[in-house]
């Protein structure tokens, strides 16, 4: 895959996670704004996520039956057209349904991203593509707060919602003119509800597909925590006022985006399971070593927070190939498992992220224990999607590089 399309899928994959974090500076000058309480405010976020949960499990099985450019440009202009519309709100009601339009379009870039790199490349060359793209995707969470932040300060909340639909916009153009189609029109699936829907079973009930896509969400569980977590973290455990955040995002970031860069650089050297292996113990390590540290140890910088960029870079290690063997077990569908692996894991972090985070935060080493029993299950859904794995018969190179994630 060139440079340019692999730019391209990553800021692709960026909308969802630029939605979410460029506004988050804003909440209390939105709260203010429209003269509503934080819990009201709330509900923009958890529009947001909802809207990009479902619609993840429909637009990998769209982009299968029309085809993935289409499917990609209506989903931008409608993510563009939603942001446009946030920055115009004139009541909280309005916000909220603009957010919520965001949302339903923002999951679109990811799913048919990891179902691109699949139409054009298998094997070594998918993970390595993979890999590339989730190390530009993870520079997301880094710079959208502090761009969140400068166009609160320079142009009031309004700028932030404009920057995303420019956003929108440009990449629409650059979509529109660089993005051709991957899925020819023989390989498309027949738009029926009643197959579709025995597709969707099919997929849900593959025991592999469900293991590999749940590790893959126990897996990416640490850095939900830790994001669910940011607030607590960074203010009363490492005593940093709200300009801090730096301290918490650049490790996690910069362990992800280092990661990703080996992980690419070991694919056509090393076999999958063994990038896998040595990924998990990466995480492992670095997630034990953050807890004992919290344990033991009185909390200071840099030392709090070296151990959460080890974990993520062997999290970068792992994730690429757990997605890739859970849509190359349905080689014919991989928009349709792109789907249901994109909601099961926004679920995941939605949990982890909303649920158990706030429930552990203010304690470092009830933090580091989720962490760590996280980590543990997604080994153990690992290793039983060995055992478990339905491989197809008849995939050819698709269905070896299948098998040797599972080996």
């Amino acid at each position: 895959m060139n440079n340019r399309l692999i730019a391209m899928l990553a800021a692709l994959g960026m909308i969802g996670s630029l939605g979410i974090d460029t506004y988050l500076p804003a909440f209390d000058a939105l709260a203010t704004h429209f003269n509503v309480r934080a819990l009201v405010l709330q509900q923009s976020l958890s529009g947001y996520l909802m809207g990009m949960a479902v619609m993840m499990l429909f637009y990998g099985t769209l982009s299968d039956c029309f085809g993935r450019r289409a499917v990609v440009l209506w989903a931008v202009a409608i993510f563009t057209v939603g942001s446009f519309g946030a920055a115009s709100s004139q009541d909280i009601t309005q916000l909220l349904a603009w957010r919520a339009i965001q949302g339903l379009a923002a999951g679109a870039g990811s799913v048919i991203g990891r179902a691109i790199i699949q139409d054009r490349c298998h094997g070594a060359d998918a993970m390595r593509s993979m890999s590339q793209v989730i190390m530009a995707f993870a520079l997301a969470p880094a710079i959208a707060p502090l761009i969140g932040g400068w166009m609160l300060e320079v142009g009031g909340w309004q700028l932030i919602f404009v920057f995303l639909g420019v956003f929108g916009a440009v990449l629409w153009l650059c979509c529109w003119r660089g993005l051709e189609e991957t899925l020819p029109v023989h390989k498309r699936q027949p738009f029926s509800l009643r197959p579709l829907l025995r597709v969707y079973l099919q997929v849900m009930s593959d025991r592999g597909f469900v293991f590999l896509t749940v590790a893959g969400g126990f897996g990416f569980a640490v850095f939900s925590l830790y994001i669910g977590a940011a607030a607590s973290f960074v203010i009363k455990i490492l005593g940093r006022d709200t300009s801090g955040f730096g301290w918490l995002f650049v490790p996690l970031v910069a362990g992800m985006v280092s990661g990703s860069w080996v992980g690419g650089r070991l694919a056509n050297k090393v076999h999958s399971p063994k990038v896998i292996l040595a990924g998990y113990v990466i995480l492992l390590l670095g997630t034990t070593v953050a807890t004992i540290y919290a344990s033991l140890a009185e909390i200071r910088l840099p030392w709090a927070v070296i151990p959460l960029g080890v974990s993520t870079f062997g999290l970068a290690l792992i994730n690429p190939g757990l997605a890739l063997a859970a849509m190359q077990i349905f080689p014919n569908s991989c928009g349709l498992a792109s789907s249901l692996n994109g909601f099961i894991n926004t679920l995941f972090f939605a949990g982890f992220a909303g649920g158990i985070a706030p429930l552990v935060a203010s304690n470092p080493q009830w933090l580091g224990l989720a962490t760590i029993i996280s980590v543990v299950l997604s080994m153990l859904c690992w290793r039983l999607s060995y055992f478990v794995a339905k491989l197809p018969p008849h995939a050819g190179k698709i269905n070896s590089s299948s098998e040797k994630i599972y080996r």
